[in-house]
């Protein structure tokens, strides 16, 4: 009888041991797995429409991210994501806890830029204008970094961007209070947008680009005209294409509002330079209705070309002068 006890109990031991090993190792391989976890950056339809088709799969959650183009920095930032450098910015500041950390590349001057400096950094991940894939692209392939390429150049559509955005939310900004605010502010600005196109369905535009004597006309592709265009507002200029303004073309055009924007880095300063040129030759500027009758609107330098999410900030607040204008001409 002692003996059958014992026996009893001996299997009872060996069986809590196999039990505890046996869910030990589960929990080890759970884990090793989580630890082991991915993150993939798909490409945007605007970039599947180059070529780029394969996923960039990481090992790991990026700590030293170099963001070559502009367009992924606030993003990134938002979401908590380690940049350890990031390109100058003519049109807007970088938020100052991110330049701090973050060394500034000058990329303005392509041909020029120094990859190797990028390579001295050790990063985790590169993001790349999709132009420079068979230059940077290369090099950094060689090194065995990964380089994720993106949408860029002078002007960068808002769905570009809002595509770009979704991807790095999908890849790293699960439960992550900075991209869930991110997307809410996106899904505010598209509510926003909607009622506003009823409310401008009709009306006409022109915009100018100017450095004057310089004055060039931009159609709906442009960045301001991209935002007038989503805004219901009709450009009088058809054209895709920026040009130098046709003087005597112009004068058909009957816009209900001109948009003026340039390099200044105030609306104020832009339209001190743009009305000393009016005043150049008023018999000809004058014959414009909108300018005779002050019914423009000038723009600072960051509504030339944006830089990210920062257009959510920049549509906002265009609305915005274009209300208090309304609002002070029923007033």
């Amino acid at each position: 009888m002692k003996n059958k006890l014992l026996l009893l109990a001996v299997v009872v031991i060996v069986g809590a041991l196999l039990y505890y090993c046996f869910n030990t190792g589960n929990k080890s391989e759970d884990v090793s797995a989580a630890a082991g976890e991915t993150y993939k950056l798909e490409y945007t339809p605007t970039l599947q429409a180059y070529g780029f088709t394969e996923p960039v799969i990481l090992k790991a959650k990026p700590q030293r991210v170099v963001s070559l183009v502009h367009t992924p920095v606030l993003a990134l930032y938002e979401m908590g994501i380690k940049q350890v450098a990031v390109p100058q910015a003519a049109m807007l500041e970088w938020p100052a806890d991110l330049v701090k950390d973050a060394k500034l590349l000058n990329v303005s001057m392509n041909s020029n830029f120094d990859i190797e400096s990028v390579i001295a950094l050790e990063p985790d991940l590169v993001i790349v204008g999709y132009q420079s894939k068979d230059t940077y692209g290369k090099i950094l392939d060689r090194e065995k970094i990964p380089v994720y390429y993106v949408d860029a150049g002078h002007v960068v559509s808002y769905e570009s961007i809002k595509e770009l955005t979704d991807v790095l939310i999908k890849a790293f900004g699960q439960h992550n209070a900075g991209a869930e605010a991110i997307t809410d502010r996106f899904n505010k600005l598209e509510a926003r947008m909607a009622e506003k196109r009823q409310e401008n369905k009709g009306q006409k535009v022109m915009v100018l680009q100017s450095a004057p004597p310089r004055h060039y006309i931009q159609g709906k592709d442009g960045t301001l005209g991209s935002m007038l265009d989503m805004l219901g507002y009709e450009n009088v200029y058809q054209n895709n294409k920026m040009v130098l303004i046709d003087l005597e073309q112009a004068l058909s055009y009957e816009p209900d509002l001109l948009f003026c924007v340039g390099g200044s880095k105030t609306a104020a300063e832009h339209q001190q330079v743009m009305e000393e040129d009016f005043a150049k030759n008023p018999e000809y500027w004058n014959n414009i209705k909108a300018i005779r009758e002050h019914e423009v609107i000038y723009l600072p330098i960051k509504y030339v070309a944006t830089a990210g999410i920062n257009v959510i900030d920049n549509i906002n607040e265009l609305i915005d002068i274009i209300d208090a204008k309304k609002l002070k001409q029923n007033g």
